[in-house]
């Protein structure tokens, strides 16, 4: 893919990187209303400037370019439906929420400023505001008409795909369904795992100390050792006596709650296989050092009832219910309009 920079950006696309009609300025019509190359330009170069430099591509362009038309025609279609669905913004919302936005602004000037570097006028920015809304009533309107609570049924089928997915079968499911099971099975088999909570004393290391240090290293960890076994100083004191991590001393040593598959496997081995109170009385040896832990809790793996879940899963299905609707909302709208891209 081909870096541009922002310079660059600036000269292909007056240039017509994006092209319109030949001598115009419009690059699409939604029911006859326009979008303008001069609209997408300020948008385009807002959200070119947002990127990180290596994704500074002609092809992420043209991709932020097609996310832009397609947004504004989808916007242009709500408001068309929402006006002939005849939709009601009192003046007071209409106010109400404008305030809301020049609330964000320091003061008026900073809000005119703002207007004019848009090219707006306060009433063109004011039709806006109140379309936006008679936008946001109409959808939520139409998305409680037909969204509809899942059904017992539904609800069990998805939990059972979860289970089957978390069991490590293959779901013929989907995209959309695959998605979600996949994500909500990672979810709870986090959720219910077998779990410990730990404290970590860690002592640094490296293959690449000289004689001296490694000398050094060996004299610590032998004297944590005896203060270990003494237990003069709990494991949170020692940690903080020891430890060479700044953050880890800051916290005591505290780990919280993790699951095997958070830390790695010589270290899981041992801290899952240690009991309430104890620590390794053998130091673990990583790449980076040398570990202590000492367990302060455990949680044991919780079987995933199907009444514990019913709610998280009944919500999340009613919200893909609502994802389903708008886009089959919108595939009627353009099914049914006039829509041109240039």
């Amino acid at each position: 893919m081909k870096k541009i920079s922002l310079m660059l950006f600036c000269f292909l696309f007056l240039q017509g990187f994006v092209y319109a009609q030949e001598g115009s300025d419009i690059v699409a019509t939604v029911n006859g209303k326009n979008i303008t190359k001069t609209y997408v330009s300020n948008i385009l170069k807002q959200d070119f400037e947002n990127l990180p430099e290596n994704q500074r591509t002609e092809e992420n362009v043209s991709l932020l370019f097609n996310k832009i038309i397609n947004q504004k025609i989808d916007e242009l279609l709500l408001i068309d439906a929402a006006k002939q669905a005849k939709v009601q913004v009192s003046k007071e919302e209409t106010d109400n929420a404008i305030n809301n936005i020049k609330a964000k602004f320091a003061d008026e000037k900073d809000f005119q400023n703002d207007l004019k570097k848009q090219g707006l006028t306060n009433k063109e920015f004011e039709n806006e505001v109140k379309e936006s809304l008679m936008k946001i009533k109409y959808v939520s309107n139409e998305i409680k008409r037909r969204a509809k609570d899942p059904s017992d049924a539904e609800i069990k089928n998805f939990y059972n795909n979860v289970i089957s997915k978390i069991k490590g079968l293959d779901l013929n499911l989907s995209i959309r369904d695959e998605k979600l099971v996949s994500s909500v099975a990672d979810t709870l088999k986090r959720t219910y795992a077998e779990q410990v909570k730990i404290r970590q004393i860690f002592i640094k290391y490296s293959d690449k100390f000289s004689k001296q240090q490694k000398k050094e290293v060996n004299q610590k960890i032998n004297e944590l050792k005896k203060e270990l076994a003494l237990q003069d100083m709990n494991f949170a004191q020692l940690s903080v006596k020891y430890s060479d991590d700044q953050n880890l001393r800051q916290k005591k040593g505290d780990l919280g709650f993790v699951l095997k598959e958070d830390i790695t496997p010589e270290v899981a081995d041992v801290v899952f296989s240690l009991n309430v109170g104890d620590y390794n009385k053998k130091p673990i040896k990583t790449n980076n050092g040398y570990h202590f832990f000492r367990v302060e809790e455990k949680k044991a793996r919780m079987p995933i009832e199907l009444d514990e879940v019913k709610d998280l899963l009944s919500d999340l299905l009613y919200k893909q219910h609502i994802q389903i609707e708008y886009d089959k909302l919108m595939a009627e709208l353009k099914a049914n309009s006039d829509i041109k891209i240039y």
